[in-house]
């Protein structure tokens, strides 16, 4: 049973970012997210897949969580840069 809530967990937080990101796609900006919070988020990402990776190696379900969601954040970020080079 805790595998079971571990997999929802885990694809829940895999795909929240997979809208913001498709929205940064199809509109071709990140206009209005903040790079704190993105910031924020990244660090968080990268701490957890040292911590999971220290425990269980690289193969573990939880990577495929950190692993798409470092996908949703590299469209963003991009998008950021993007929108920061067309502002100066």
């Amino acid at each position: 049973m805790a595998d079971i809530i571990g997999w929802i967990g885990s694809i829940a937080f895999a795909v929240c970012g997979i809208p913001q990101a498709w929205q940064c796609y199809t509109k071709k900006t990140a206009q209005g997210i903040s790079p704190l919070f993105i910031a924020l988020w990244l660090l968080g990402e990268v701490c957890y897949i040292i911590s999971v990776f220290m425990k269980f190696g690289w193969v573990h379900w939880m990577m495929f969580n950190y692993f798409s969601n470092f996908l949703a954040i590299a469209v963003i970020v991009y998008y950021l840069r993007k929108d920061l080079k067309s502002s100066q």
